[in-house]
C-alpha cells in the first residue's frame, strides 16, 4: 500500500508542478476563465494572466503540501521519529502557506472587482481552487 501512496504523490507532484508551470506562462487558461469569443477572434477576461499567476502560487503550495505530505509517509517507512516530527512541521507550514495563498487569490480576486464577484467567465477560478482543496482533502486522508 506504501508504494500505491508514494506512486500517486509522485503523480501530483508532477501534476502540481506542471499546472504551476503552465499557469505562470500564460498557458492553459481556460482553468481560470472561459474565453470570450469575438467576431476579432477568442480572447481571454481582462486580469486573466494575474488571477493565473496567483493560483501558480496556490499550485506551489500545494506541490509543498503533496512533498511533505510524502515526507511523513517516508519517515514511517524508515522509522526515524525525528524525520517524523520535521515532517509534521513543515506539513503544517506548508498547509498555511497553501491556505494563506488561496485566501490571497480569492481577496485579490475580489479587490480587482470591488467585491465577491466569479462572473464574466471566472467561474472555472472558483472551481479550480475548490478542486486544489477536495485533491488536498483526499490525500491527506489517504496518507493519515
Amino acid at each position: 500500500m506504501e508504494i500505491a501512496r508514494l506512486v500517486l504523490g509522485v503523480a501530483l507532484l508532477i501534476a502540481t508542478a506542471a499546472l504551476a508551470v503552465q499557469l505562470w506562462n500564460g498557458r492553459w487558461q481556460s482553468l481560470i476563465a472561459r474565453p470570450q469569443r469575438t467576431k476579432k477572434g477568442t480572447f481571454f477576461p481582462e486580469g486573466t494572466r494575474r488571477a493565473g499567476q496567483r493560483v501558480a502560487w496556490v499550485m506551489v503550495a500545494c506541490f509543498a503540501v503533496v512533498a511533505t505530505l510524502m515526507a511523513s509517509e517516508m519517515s514511517g517507512m524508515v522509522g526515524s521519529a525525528l524525520f517524523a516530527q520535521a515532517a509534521f512541521v513543515l506539513n503544517t507550514l506548508a498547509l498555511a502557506a497553501y491556505c494563506g495563498c488561496v485566501l490571497w487569490t480569492v481577496l485579490a480576486h475580489c479587490k480587482a472587482h470591488g467585491r465577491p464577484y466569479f462572473g464574466d467567465g471566472f467561474v472555472h477560478l472558483a472551481v479550480t481552487l475548490l478542486a486544489s482543496c477536495a485533491v488536498l482533502t483526499v490525500l491527506s486522508l489517504l496518507f493519515a
